[in-house]
């Protein structure tokens, strides 16, 4: 097992640019659940440096998608804590970031490039036209005297500021995730990056860095697409001075057929969608916790306080998870199934809501009944999203015809539309006469009726499912004709033996 100093300090620091990637909860998951193995503090940090890319209320978004699953943090944007704040424009505006790139102006780590973007689009055409594969930039500034580049800039040209990344020599750095060797990094393979944007604001390379250190970060786990990029934060912490964080790289989620990681444009990925379809937070959580970490090659099934406690690093895989909806939606079912009947029901209660199936907020006798329809479908439902389209029946009215379903789902095969009005009127007629309207006495009396007229239990049963229900696959009939209740369900199959004649 990899060795694991306390007390350690993690973060999770997403980009407000949209809705949460259901592998960004992924990312914070993994943090969160190191920090509370450690009896750490994980902390929550909103990198809103990318002004273009922007979304307004994404911070919001992000919160209430990491709550959801079921997860906290020690410090952060509502919270506050002892490096507030913890968004970074805001602390751009009080000039934390200044008072670095300042410092490594001044120690030559860093320089003013004053390159356009329209001038660097013709470096790579160049660059590309002589058959140079890979264009790595470095600025002429590079080799002046600070004095001569803040000249230029007190004139009003525009400037970056990048890194002064090394001609030669080489980078070293460990990953927990991909073992004890160290990844070496070829400094001839780097370029000078932009770390201050000629807006002033600074970008992640830079502006990550400086947080973490300030904020005592001790661990830094993300995901594994920022490899490339960690050559540049490890000479930036050498030009700084300081100690440099212990990398975890987490592995990339895969698409469900391997091809490719999962996107948002490809793949329903937003967080916020898993909530409204009715996922259960406790299987989101068990779910999340399984691309690219396993307890053994058995356990799958795991509380969020099981996963705290078995949780260490040397359990995450470096190769890519694979998403599978199917699987997901599976363990959902699975920790729907095992809720009490009474929670289900709560549960389901804003989707019967929000489709309008159930006053808001629901009455006392609203809440009884959907208490008294749950069993119905309690083994069924995968989504909570599910309930209204398997319930809607049992509050709507259900006639056949144009408005409703189709009258020729009522009759069975091998019979006409007369042999199934006869079927429907006698199945009237035996219900009718049961004064007992339980469950077993009614199936009792149609199973007679089967008996007397000669028909198959299938059949009968079918016609009187589609009657009161309006389609041919629907909860236990008997049980269903008991929560329907004697009125409704008689009026039901005396309609629809009317529409066949």
């Amino acid at each position: 097992m990899i060795e694991v100093k306390a007390p350690v300090r993690v973060r999770f620091a997403p980009s407000p640019t949209g809705y949460l990637h259901i592998g960004g909860v992924r990312t914070a998951l993994f943090n969160w659940l190191f920090a509370r193995h450690y009896g750490g503090q994980f902390i929550l940090r909103i990198e809103d440096t990318d002004e273009k890319r922007f979304v307004a209320g994404a911070d919001d978004d992000i919160m209430a998608s990491l709550r959801w699953v079921g997860m906290d943090w020690d410090e952060g944007p509502d919270k506050g804590g002892p490096h507030a704040p913890y968004v970074q424009s805001q602390r751009s505006d009080q000039g934390i970031y200044k008072t670095y790139y300042d410092q490594l102006l001044e120690a030559g780590k860093v320089y003013m490039s004053f390159t356009t973007e329209e001038e660097l689009a013709q470096m790579r055409a160049a660059a590309e036209a002589k058959g140079i594969k890979s264009f790595r930039f470095r600025g002429a500034e590079r080799d002046w005297p600070l004095e001569r580049q803040r000249e230029l800039a007190a004139t009003g040209k525009p400037y970056t500021i990048r890194l002064k990344t090394p001609l030669e020599g080489q980078t070293r750095f460990s990953d927990l995730v991909r073992g004890a060797d160290e990844i070496i990094v070829q400094h001839e393979q780097l370029q000078d990056i932009v770390l201050i944007k000629a807006s002033g604001m600074p970008v992640y390379h830079f502006a990550h860095l400086v947080d973490d250190y300030l904020m005592g970060i001790t661990h830094v786990m993300r995901a594994e697409e920022w490899v490339p990029s960690t050559p540049y934060h490890v000479l930036l912490y050498q030009a700084f001075g300081w100690a440099v964080p212990v990398f975890a790289h987490l592995p990339v989620i895969l698409r469900q057929d391997g091809k490719g990681k999962l996107s948002k444009r490809k793949d329903d990925v937003a967080t916020n969608r898993f909530w409204e379809r009715g996922y259960l937070p406790e299987a989101m959580a068990n779910y999340l916790a399984l691309q690219g970490w396993s307890y053994d090659d058995r356990t799958e099934i795991m509380s969020l306080d099981e996963i705290v406690e078995r949780f260490t690093i040397d359990r995450v895989q470096a190769s890519g998870a694979r998403w599978n909806p199917d699987k997901l939606r599976d363990m959902n079912g699975l920790y729907i199934r095992k809720l009490p009947v009474r929670e289900v029901a709560e549960r389901m209660m804003p989707f019967l809501i929000k489709a309008g199936l159930v006053a808001d907020p629901p009455s006392d006798e609203d809440r009884a009944y959907v208490q008294t329809l749950t069993p119905l479908v309690h083994e069924r439902l995968e989504e909570l999203g599910q309930a209204p389209e398997l319930l809607d029946f049992f509050f709507k009215d259900v006639r056949p015809g144009p408005e409703g379903y189709d009258p020729a789902l009522l009759i069975p095969k091998k019979m006409d539309a007369a042999q199934a009005t006869a079927l429907l009127r006698a199945a009237h007629g035996a219900l009718n006469a049961q004064p007992d309207w339980s469950a077993g006495a009614l199936e009792e009396s149609l199973r007679a009726l089967g008996e007397q007229i000669a028909v198959k239990p299938g059949p009968l049963f079918g016609a009187v499912r589609v009657a009161v229900s309006g389609r041919t696959v629907a909860p236990p009939l008997f049980d269903m004709l008991v929560a329907l209740g004697r009125d409704r369900s008689l009026a039901r199959i005396a309609a629809a033996a009317a529409a066949l004649e």
